[in-house]
């Protein structure tokens, strides 16, 4: 497409020979250019790293295992040129199994109720975004990260192109459930009260039946003749209240330990070594 081109490849925290082929590359083409992290700090801080270090005027976000196909930077760039600052790939054709792909629906399901954000699950990460959406990118501060939602966020013109999805070419996926549910509640927690106002609801829910229930002890009481329900419907009324009680602290809860971990003002991401910049 153009000479004047970078490709920026982030270690994040490999245990393999990665940077060492990195920089074996980096010597023959000075093009390619490396950031290792000091640890592993995750999927969506080196996107961060790399978007932060890029320069150019458009830059392409993509995974490395060429599960986003590199044939497919042309089609995203023609249809940014069409007036849009930011284009996702829309992935067709998946090689994952039919239970992976359900599962997959049912998860982004729950965390458009949640979260209120529309994410599409037919979109990951592959996109082309204008100098103008980096330089906005850059000013988020927010620990929690999600690239994503953080690009969806911020507005801008926003189109999306069809494409087959290509096949890991080594090494399995690291991206178990446990990582998956992790990342759903930092979406959440960032860009969403939702759950609050669930446990606002809820509370009102049970203060409301709380309400008729002794309505209809003292009616029943005064005009009925009888003095209690019942032992086992008191403690199964206790046992639930005490439930929701502990489930509405926990959400609140969640929500204070996001707090505390924004309010530490950590760096997102340590860089050991850099290479060719």
């Amino acid at each position: 497409m153009s000479d004047n081109f970078e490709i920026i490849i982030i270690d994040d925290g490999s245990t393999d020979s990665t940077w060492k082929r990195i920089e074996e590359i980096g010597e023959k083409n000075p093009k390619l250019k490396g950031i290792k992290f000091s640890r592993n700090f995750g999927h969506h801080y080196a996107i961060t790293a790399g978007i932060a270090e890029s320069s150019g005027d458009w830059v392409v976000v993509m995974d490395g295992d060429l599960q986003d196909r590199p044939e497919v930077i042309p089609d995203l760039y023609k249809k940014a040129q069409e007036g849009f600052d930011v284009v996702f790939v829309s992935r067709t054709q998946r090689p994952e199994s039919l239970i992976y792909r359900l599962s997959q629906k049912i998860f982004y399901f729950v965390l458009r109720i949640l979260s209120g954000v529309k994410f599409d699950n037919s979109q990951a990460n592959f996109s082309i975004i204008s100098k103008k959406v980096v330089e906005s990118f850059k000013q988020f501060p927010e620990n929690a990260r999600f690239y994503g939602s953080t690009v969806m966020w911020l507005g801008y013109d926003r189109a999306s192109i069809k494409a087959s999805h290509g096949t890991r070419v080594g090494g399995e996926t690291s991206y178990t459930l446990k990582k998956r549910i992790k990342l759903a509640s930092d979406i959440i927690l960032a860009f969403s009260d939702r759950p609050l106002k669930f446990a606002i609801a809820i509370g009102i829910l049970m203060s409301s039946f709380s309400f008729v229930m002794l309505f209809y002890v003292v009616w029943g009481s005064l005009h009925w003749g009888f003095s209690s329900v019942g032992w086992a419907s008191l403690m199964a009324i206790t046992l639930l209240t005490g439930g929701v009680i502990l489930v509405v602290l926990g959400i609140i809860g969640v929500y204070i330990g996001s707090v505390f971990r924004e309010v530490k003002s950590r760096p997102l991401y340590l860089i050991d070594k850099k290479n060719n910049f």
